[in-house]
């Protein structure tokens, strides 16, 4: 006899934690896309400024965003590990 209410409720667990990580994750690449774009000059050999046109654009990226973004990596990827360890039974 199948029990339809536990497969339901696995149904639904299985649902939210698979949003989860893959939330945890976009989240960790939404962090590494934090910092708007700096207007650097790009200097000479001789140290002269170049022209008004040849502008490179650089990001920078504060310490707190770049952290942040590898704990979200390491929180989904700790989730996937552990949900390798529950199904493979020799890891028990």
């Amino acid at each position: 006899m199948i029990a339809w209410s536990a497969l339901g409720i696995e149904f639904i667990v299985s649902l939210v934690a698979a949003a989860g990580v893959v939330a945890v994750f976009a989240l960790g690449l939404r962090l590494l896309a934090v910092g708007a774009p700096v207007e650097a000059r790009a200097a000479t050999d001789g140290g002269e400024q170049v022209a008004e046109g040849e502008l490179s654009l650089s990001h920078s990226r504060p310490a707190w965003a770049s952290l942040a973004a590898y704990l979200c990596f390491a929180v989904a990827v700790a989730a996937v590990l552990y949900g390798i360890y529950l199904i493979i039974p020799q890891f028990h």
